[in-house]
């Protein structure tokens, strides 16, 4: 199926950004913040028929238009995901501290694992990877039976990490709450969404990771 593509658009009745959705060029849809949700809009075609949407697809765009379209104080905090967050401080290539030891292995085994490789962190020890990094980690991911749940793209060109607002994925599975079903649909999705986006050698990723009992950490 022809894959879905995302423009952004301010309007004048709009106080946030609206994302539309097109198919080459016919008008899917579009999703937009009404009052404290997230509204997807969709359309038919120019025959007047119903647009048959690849799933996957479907929820790959979803999840990056709701970041988009959301105010800031709507956004997810780490109580959303079921427990506290975990931050990996110091500077990239440090290994993880002792504290790291208390967790859970799979995300010991990850953690000392892509370490090593984050091109940058920030102050905060948020991971930054390089492209084909970042898909080894989703399938490193998948592996250890954890779920990456959210990615944000940046270029960093070596002394600055430039955001990019529509490299955004915030994973939304509604309807999923069993986690041998929603972790293979989560890292699939993220997969997905990071395979569109730009091949160049000055992206970098951050995830957010979720373990089965519901805590996430930061990469």
């Amino acid at each position: 199926m022809i894959p879905l593509r995302m423009v952004e658009s301010d309007r004048d009745d709009f106080d946030e950004p609206v994302v539309e959705l097109w198919r080459e060029n016919e008008f899917v849809g579009m999703v937009f913040w009404d009052e404290e949700v997230a509204v997807l809009q969709v359309y038919t075609d120019a025959d007047g028929d119903v647009f048959d949407l690849d799933l996957t697809d479907v929820f790959r765009v979803l999840g990056i238009a709701e970041a988009i379209v959301t105010p800031e104080e709507y956004r997810a905090t780490d109580d959303d995901f079921g427990g506290p967050e975990f931050t990996l401080g110091g500077d990239a290539g440090d290994k993880p501290d002792d504290g790291w030891q208390k967790e859970q292995p799979a995300t010991v085994a990850l953690v000392g694992e892509f370490d090593p490789q984050a091109k940058t962190r920030s102050e905060s020890g948020e991971g930054f990877f390089g492209r084909q990094v970042a898909f080894d980690f989703i399938a490193r991911c998948n592996d250890l039976d954890l779920a990456a749940v959210e990615m944000e793209g940046f270029d960093f060109d070596g002394s600055v990490l430039k955001p990019r607002p529509t490299l955004v994925l915030a994973v939304a599975l509604p309807g999923m709450n069993d986690w041998s079903v929603f972790r293979p649909a989560a890292n699939a999705l993220a997969q997905d969404t990071l395979s569109d986006w730009p091949a160049r050698s000055s992206l970098v990723v951050a995830f957010v990771v979720k373990q089965p009992d519901g805590e996430t950490f930061v990469a």
